[in-house]
């Protein structure tokens, strides 16, 4: 009966014992399956520029947003496809790893190829609203408008009845747009004044600026425009009468000639003689030819002599002519001081633009005259540094401008967030992100980007002529993201390898056999590189039993997935409210390795030495317990005290549990055994994991206390297997 019942219970511990490695096998592969086959990972898409319409895969799945674009993936290849008006389809194919990490894709467009625009606004001037808008002499509708070219140079006309025409030159490239704001200048309406002609002899003849008036003296000649005129009175026999008179608008103004003098005499002669061959007489403000020349018939009185030549000073002389006088006058001429100069502008980069005091000069070479004092020179062309200069010069000289264009490239800086400031070479830059340079020297450049609280983005460039470099910048938070800190709380274990950080804890709640209850608190203590431990409080109840716990947790490798590291725990408990003198320590001390699956499942295996020393019964003294014995207790009592000559089945079965038998039944009794166990915790949400914990010692004796006759609650048998589930709480 003895060796079949030996059988039985070795049979049943293999059998238990492998039950355990299969249930943990099926678990671990049913949780991993689940987490490959739903997992999904972080992508950041973005480009440059942004706007653009996101797809994943294909068009005929629809957009998913646009750029800059958060999503999640599952791992594999996947073509993004942006779209953006303007610019020009772009693909790229991804592959998204298994991290945790956000996954970023950049992907800068090109843009399309357009025609050259300009556009003929109204904005300065009102006036330019319906002017007739006119390229290259040929009629394109009213203003405002946007006129669509070929690339090169073009004439902009504006016509618009009562105001002049504006006239501008305007060079244009592909995907270029050329902005006009036109101002037309109102035509003036003549300023009309009024000449009241008299005369010493009636019914003279009028003439206004050589043209015979209807009208005779004494006469009035209205509308007369704003201005000098010359006013001729004539009568025969008397000589002609010329007065120059200075019209002013809505005024008045008067003359009288005097011809009554000149009636049957002769007037005087004057000879005009000067230095300067070509220049022209005026009398009285009347041009009488040039030099040398003889003006008769002068009539007596005052006359003012002028002569005059471009380049030179006008001399002026009054003569006083008498009846029948000759009068010669010799008036030379002083050059006029020189007030103009010359500005030449070369450069060895043909097609260079210049601009002289902000007005275009056109291309290089250049040659134009300026008036004396400062002038400023720009030289400007796409894909070099604009050249700058101010110069003085001096009447009549002419200076020659060398502009040395240097090749630059342009630069355009984005960053994630926006606002950064941008060191060039150290210096920084008076605008923050997003940053476009148009002039970059060439060469190698070290490109940094700053934000306040943020890790900074340092690149080292090659800037080559005429070409655009793009980049994009991504600042994480200095220490962990809000994402981070979120991915960690999820993430947090109070059964794996993987230790609490500094700052988190964690409440478990469990049900199980053979302990029925238990709750623990975990608080992370702290971590330096992969070393790390936390610690631990627990209470734990079979019933017969409830203990109070200590632990503490190492972690040794920190290899994501994969962790290692080791732990301990202390238990020590009694039976409450009673005086059964029943109470035990237990020490726990081993390995532990896991595996955690995007933070949502950690799977941990554990092996360690169970040691204990239990109390099953009270002590005796005189025969008798020093406490009240629990039933098994009080018969092994009576069978050592002789009241029985043979061990009972209970008896028998005590010593076997124990290996202790006569007095030493109620002293402590000591064990170890080797322990494996498999554990799986499963994040459900942000906060809350529910576990499983499937363990065992296979092939080893049993213990006392988790039997039937020590501990009420237990089975007849320790089977070595022992199963416990429950929730936990992150903080």
């Amino acid at each position: 009966m003895t060796v079949a019942y030996a059988r039985i219970r070795a049979s049943l511990r293999r059998g238990a014992a492998l039950l355990s490695v299969a249930v943990a096998l099926l678990v671990l592969g049913a949780l991993t399956g689940v987490a490959d086959a739903a997992t999904k990972y972080k992508v950041r898409v973005d480009s440059a520029p942004q706007g653009a319409t996101v797809y994943v895969g294909s068009k005929d799945k629809g957009a998913v947003g646009v750029t800059p674009w958060e999503g999640s993936l599952p791992k594999g290849d996947h073509k993004i496809i942006l779209e953006l008006d303007g610019y020009l389809p772009a693909e790229k194919t991804v592959k998204i790893a298994r991290t945790r990490k956000l996954q970023e894709v950049f992907i800068p467009l090109v843009k399309k190829a357009e025609q050259p625009r300009i556009d003929v606004r109204a904005d300065a001037d009102k006036n330019v609203f319906g002017a007739i808008v006119f390229l290259d002499g040929q009629s394109m509708g009213a203003a405002p408008t946007l006129l669509t070219t070929v690339p090169g140079r073009h004439q902009v006309q504006l016509k618009k009845d009562g105001y002049e025409t504006f006239e501008t030159w305007v060079e244009v490239k592909e995907n270029e747009k050329a902005t006009l704001t036109p101002v037309l200048k109102e035509i003036e309406k003549p300023k009309l004044g009024t000449i009241v002609v008299e005369a010493d002899v009636p019914d003279a003849e009028v003439y206004l600026d050589g043209n015979l008036q209807p009208d005779r003296t004494p006469t009035v000649i209205s509308g007369v425009i704003e201005g000098l005129h010359i006013i001729e009175v004539r009568k025969e026999p008397a000589i002609p009468w010329k007065q120059t008179v200075q019209v002013e608008a809505n005024k008045q103004v008067k003359v009288r000639a005097e011809l009554k003098s000149t009636i049957g005499g002769q007037g005087g002669a004057i000879r005009v003689l000067s230095n300067v061959q070509g220049a022209h007489v005026f009398l009285d403000g009347t041009d009488m030819g040039a030099v040398p020349v003889d003006i008769k018939d002068v009539k007596p009185g005052e006359h003012v002599i002028e002569v005059r030549a471009a380049g030179y000073q006008t001399r002026e002389e009054r003569v006083t002519v008498n009846a029948g006088s000759s009068t010669v006058l010799k008036l030379d001429l002083n050059a006029e001081a020189k007030t103009e100069a010359i500005i030449k502008v070369v450069s060895p980069v043909p097609g260079a633009d210049v601009y002289i005091d902000g007005a275009s000069a056109g291309k290089v070479p250049v040659e134009q005259a300026v008036s004396t004092g400062e002038h400023y020179v720009i030289v400007k062309l796409d894909g070099y540094k604009t050249f700058e200069t101010k110069l003085r010069i001096e009447a009549g000289q002419t200076q020659t401008v060398s502009a040395e264009l240097r090749a630059v490239g342009k630069l355009r800086v984005l960053s994630d967030p926006l606002g950064a400031t941008v060191y060039i070479n150290g210096m920084p830059q008076d605008k923050k992100t997003p940053l476009e340079l148009d002039e970059l020297d060439v060469g190698e450049t070290e490109i940094r980007v700053v934000i306040e609280g943020r890790v900074p983005y340092v690149q080292v460039i090659n800037v080559v002529g005429g070409a655009t470099e793009v980049i994009s910048a991504n600042l994480p938070i200095i220490g962990p993201s809000e994402e981070d800190k979120l991915a960690e709380q999820r993430g947090l274990s109070s059964f794996g390898a993987r230790t609490l950080p500094r700052g988190r804890s964690t409440i478990d709640l469990g049900v199980g056999y053979p302990y029925f209850t238990e709750i623990a608190v975990k608080v992370g203590a702290g971590k330096a590189g992969d070393f790390g431990f936390d610690a631990g409080v627990g209470v734990r109840s079979m019933g017969a039993r409830s203990e109070l716990g200590l632990g503490v947790r190492f972690m040794l490798v920190d290899a994501d997935p994969f962790s290692a590291g080791a732990f301990t725990n202390l238990w020590w408990g009694s039976k409450l409210f009673d005086e059964s003198k029943r109470n035990g320590a237990t020490w726990d001390a081993g390995v532990l390795a896991s595996l955690t699956a995007l933070t949502h499942v950690t799977v941990t295996g554990r092996l360690y030495l169970d040691m204990w020393s239990d109390r099953h019964c009270p002590a005796v003294d005189a025969g008798a317990f020093d406490g009240d014995g629990t039933e098994a207790c009080d018969e092994y009592l009576a069978y050592v005290n002789g009241g029985s000559t043979a061990p009972t089945e209970l008896t028998a079965r005590m010593e076997e549990l124990t290996g202790e038998s006569g007095t030493g039944m109620f002293g402590r009794e000591n064990g170890l055994r080797v322990m494996t166990s498999v554990i799986a915790e499963i994040s459900y949400s942000q906060r809350w994991n529910i576990w499983f914990m499937l363990e065992g010692a296979p092939f080893q004796g049993e213990r006392a206390l988790f039997t039937d006759p020590f501990t009420r609650p237990m089975l007849a048998s320790d089977y070595g297997t022992y199963m416990r589930a429950g929730v936990g709480y992150k903080f």
